[in-house]
């Protein structure tokens, strides 16, 4: 944080006497506290290996749907294979054709975008992408039918790859226009909302509720909104068609209230603090569940939507997944910003049992592409303890290093102008390397296989796998390959198609990869280390950007072990007691997995500090910390108990913080939110440790009063 901010946060504090903390140390000897203990929460996510295709631009297989049963020039049909903003053709039959090969790079799962009806032009470009939607209970035509999409399903299911749909519910396709063409921001300040008898309200009180006051199109918008006969029943389900179910404000300016208030780029933004529209909406998305056996949501323009509307929705569909025999349904919200003490907010307040991580994708492309920044995962990775509740974890996550808006991996490197094109490939490898050995679950966009490229985001990071016409994409660097000219991507081989699948294997043989605890070990010089590690196997996984062999000592906590590399390459790899020398190549990485099985070394003894507050934390919230000798692995669970109340599990962390600031390293950190609690209330705080194998300890009692 910024000295200024911290100085202003410090005095707010004090201000509100938030910092008022008394401690004692005992323990009632007739309750057992031990029992107290939690595994750290792991989620499906971390056991996911997502896919994520635009289907308009993977593989046409049925090219009589490409103008959407339509006829005319493109302004009407919206297909024009030349213009990288128009349809081009992909549609579900090819998708279904090309499973095989998706399969073949070990994934398990395939993210499509939205594949609702769309409006088909707006402006100079067309709906391929799939986020202006009309009828969101059908698939658009431009992709096939809802036989093409069920047999897709069905297929998916037969090689156990799961389905995960692009939804959209901050707003539909651009229909609504504002009488006297007024479409700049009004604020509720300035313009309030009236119900029908023109009484002001404001609507942040009623989100959700029952006694949402009634609207009336020309009495409770700044501007009243219009729509043209012809589209006034043109959305699907019917309650997209009344006009009170919007917000009516105006063009978004992506900040303050217009954040959630305002339309995006136009496209009508819905009233998601309405309960017809909470109703409406969870209908919709429960119906494709039961109608077309999906298995998971990406959720578009998260954070433009109010908390109440997901605090509703979410469990409400994942109910409809649970009776639909899915323990198992990913849904993860798209909430663009790189700051984990926003982002975390939805998972652990607003019910996303996942987000897609930007903060990774952040860290993760500057190390790939410059080699530095390295303590930028550190601070991530430290953060990731605001993720930590008694149901929820940073595991969770869902990381990436790309997508279809902000541009492709391979964009970001030659971002390098000094790496050669090996160096290039080198680096796209170390970036999929990145992805794959550390925690979350990883999704790869389509193509990056093939090394495309791209100069932009959004249209153009969107090109073809099946043979381009657009000529800017025909001569495009591929990055571990020559431009593709007239050529299928599938006619080609790529090193990193190879890259990829080697880590999914790699991953899948050895699942403390993917699900197990991540330690942080080192970040220094452009290199980076953690060890993973699940069910007493350690592994170390080492990772050097910079241009230059770096030469490593890390430690570890299997101890007196030997060391077998199982995936990258290093040179002249020796261990001691509990460390492990070795040397990397440049743009590398190395997992190396312990000989001997990981036992505890240390006798088990816990220390529970004094709760504090961390002013590093947006909310002030209270970081508990205990800390355990040692550098054993081991799980320690938090638990608060108001006085004469039951317990509460606060969350279990499996890792300890390394230059976390403001905090010794070595400890186990959660954090309370004491914002749930009324101010004055006087808490119990516990921790338990529990080691390898099995044994607990619970700590000394530490009284916080909020």
């Amino acid at each position: 944080g910024h000295p200024r901010y911290l100085e202003i946060k410090m005095k707010k504090l004090i201000a509100l006497g938030v910092v008022a903390l008394m401690f004692t140390g005992y323990t009632s000897a007739a309750e057992d506290l031990t029992t107290l203990a939690r595994p750290t929460v792991r989620g499906g996510a971390s056991n996911s290996q997502i896919y994520f295709v635009m289907t308009d631009r993977f593989f046409n297989g049925d090219t009589s749907n490409d103008e959407g049963g339509l006829t005319g020039f493109s302004a009407v049909t919206g297909y024009d294979p030349t213009d990288y903003g128009y349809f081009h053709g992909g549609d579900l039959k090819g998708l279904t054709e090309k499973l095989d090969y998706i399969q073949g790079l070990g994934f398990n799962s395939i993210w499509i975008t939205p594949p609702v009806k769309q409006k088909y032009v707006q402006g100079d470009s067309a709906a391929y992408h799939g986020y202006w939607g009309l009828d969101f209970t059908t698939i658009d035509p431009h992709l096939g039918t809802e036989a093409d999409f069920k047999n897709f399903v069905t297929e998916a299911h037969k090689r156990n790859i799961k389905v995960i749909v692009d939804i959209v519910v901050n707003h539909t396709a651009d229909v609504i226009k504002y009488r006297g063409d007024v479409y700049s921001y009004s604020s509720m300040s300035e313009y309030p909302y009236k119900d029908c008898n023109g009484k002001v309200f404001d609507p942040a009180k009623y989100a959700g509720k029952s006694n949402f006051p009634k609207l009336c199109v020309n009495k409770s918008f700044p501007v009243p909104p219009i729509v043209s006969d012809k589209n006034k029943n043109i959305k699907a389900p019917a309650f997209l068609n009344d006009l009170t179910n919007y917000h009516n404000r105006g063009d978004s300016t992506f900040s303050g209230e217009s954040s959630t208030f305002g339309d995006f780029f136009g496209l009508d933004d819905v009233f998601t603090e309405k309960p017809e529209v909470v109703a409406g909406w969870t209908k919709v998305w429960q119906d494709w569940i039961t109608r077309f056996d999906i298995d998971g949501y990406r959720i578009d323009t998260a954070k433009h939507v109010n908390p109440e509307f997901w605090q509703a929705f979410i469990p409400a569909v994942l109910k409809t997944a649970k009776a639909a025999g899915k323990s198992y349904f990913p849904i993860y919200g798209e909430v663009w910003d790189t700051d984990p003490n926003y982002t975390a907010k939805f998972v652990t307040d607003y019910k996303f049992p996942g987000i897609l991580d930007f903060a990774f994708q952040a860290a993760a492309s500057k190390y790939a592409t410059y080699g530095n920044g390295e303590l930028d995962f550190v601070d991530i990775f430290n953060q990731d303890d605001l993720y930590t509740t008694a149901t929820t974890s940073a595991y969770g996550l869902t990381t990436f290093l790309d997508n279809h808006d902000m541009g492709r991996i391979g964009m970001f490197l030659q971002g390098n102008t000094d790496a050669t094109a090996d160096q290039l490939l080198q680096r796209d490898q170390l970036a999929h390397a990145l992805l794959f050995l550390l925690r979350g679950g990883p999704a790869v966009y389509y193509g990056d296989e093939k090394g495309m490229t791209g100069t932009g985001g959004d249209k153009a990071a969107r090109q073809d796998m099946f043979a381009t016409q657009v000529a800017d994409w025909q001569s495009e660097v591929r990055i571990g390959g020559s431009p593709i000219g007239t050529k299928s991507a599938f006619d080609t081989t790529n090193p990193l198609e190879k890259t990829i699948s080697d880590l999914q294997a790699l991953t899948k043989a050895n699942s403390a990869l993917r699900s197990g605890t991540q330690q942080l070990r080192y970040a220094k010089n452009g290199a980076f280390a953690v060890s993973r590690y699940l069910d007493k196997q350690e592994y170390l996984v080492a990772f050097n950007g910079r241009d230059d062999e770096a030469n490593l000592n890390l430690p570890v906590s299997t101890k007196d072990s030997k060391w077998s590399l199982i995936s990258g390459n290093a040179s002249e790899i020796s261990a001691s007691a509990n460390q492990v020398s070795l040397k990397l190549p440049a743009r590398s990485w190395v997992v190396l997995k312990a000989d001997n099985q990981f036992s505890p070394t240390t006798k088990l003894a816990i220390t529970l500090n004094k709760p504090v507050v961390d002013i590093r934390t947006s909310e002030n919230y209270v970081a508990l910390t205990a800390a355990v000798p040692g550098n054993d692995f081991n799980e320690v669970t938090f638990a608060v108990r108001e006085k004469g109340k039951a317990w509460q599990i606060v969350g279990t962390s499996d890792r300890r913080i390394l230059s976390a600031t403001g905090f010794k390293d070595g400890l186990y950190r959660v954090y309370l939110h004491q914002d749930k609690y009324k101010k004055g209330t006087k808490l119990e705080v516990v921790a338990i440790v529990v080691n390898a194998n099995g044994e607990r300890l619970a700590s000394a009692l530490q009284n916080y009063s909020v």
